[in-house]
């Protein structure tokens, strides 16, 4: 799929752009996430690697379901305090190249940021098809690509899952990412914003009653409910283990 915004900016605006391309390197953070990355490969490091695979997996599940409905991402970031990042030199015709690819330090899921329209002037129903922007994009579709997340996970789960009843000797790695994939997934459906479930009740709100939730209250859900991501995931993370072991008591 080409993208629109590159195809109409001259050829001045693209060289401008290559001069931003490349890599970049937070030094702080990449001794952090050196010291981080020794203690999991020296703990586990099929757990790390599994774990990378599968948020990398969950993240391109909303890059598709975005890229589906014409969004423009500005960049995808795998774990949380960047410490490398990748931006390609643009190239009409190419989606993937107006991606910023980022590398964090902390291993607590990531994200995929999406180019948003800044002001709040009304949009005829029939332009947003065509506009990048994803808050111009109708209720359904930016479900759609809330749940791309977990639908990939689910998927990848059931792929490995179906292939584990074949005498085939998959690895260590694959059965962790495996495990991993429906942890995610099961975590992210939660009705808890900024978690891709808190989006998902937005988006249904929104088909319901024909309107958006005003940004001060999405902001305040995204303050209160990375609260309580910090207190029911780390500090008191024995709730989350029942979900994790009645969920696979279904399948195990």
């Amino acid at each position: 799929m080409e993208d629109n915004d590159i195809q109409n900016q001259p050829d001045e605006q693209l060289q401008d752009r290559h001069s931003d391309s490349g890599f970049t390197f937070h030094w702080l953070q990449l001794l952090i996430g050196a010291g981080i990355c020794y203690y999991w490969f020296y703990q586990s490091w099929t757990s790390m690697l599994a774990l990378v695979l599968v948020v990398i997996i969950h993240e391109l599940g909303h890059v598709a379901a975005g890229r589906m409905f014409g969004c423009r991402i500005d960049e995808m970031q795998v774990f949380l305090l960047c410490f490398a990042s990748y931006k390609p030199k643009p190239k009409r015709g190419s989606w993937w190249r107006n991606i910023t690819w980022s590398l964090g330090t902390l291993p607590l899921g990531g994200f995929t940021m999406f180019k948003i329209r800044p002001d709040d002037r009304p949009i005829d129903p029939g332009q947003a098809a065509a506009s990048p922007y994803i808050n111009d994009k109708p209720a359904w579709q930016r479900l759609l690509i809330s749940a791309g997340g977990v639908l990939f996970n689910f998927a990848t789960f059931l792929i490995i899952y179906l292939l584990f009843h074949f005498p085939i000797g998959w690895s260590q790695i694959l059965w962790r990412a495996m495990s991993m994939s429906l942890i995610m997934a099961v975590l992210n459906i939660l009705p808890v914003y900024p978690l891709d479930g808190g989006s998902i009740i937005f988006a249904c709100y929104e088909m319901v009653t024909g309107r958006k939730p005003s940004q001060q209250f999405v902001t305040a859900c995204g303050a209160v409910g990375f609260i309580l991501i910090i207190l029911f995931f780390w500090v008191f993370p024995s709730w989350v283990h029942q979900i994790i072991d009645r969920v696979f008591g279904l399948f195990f």
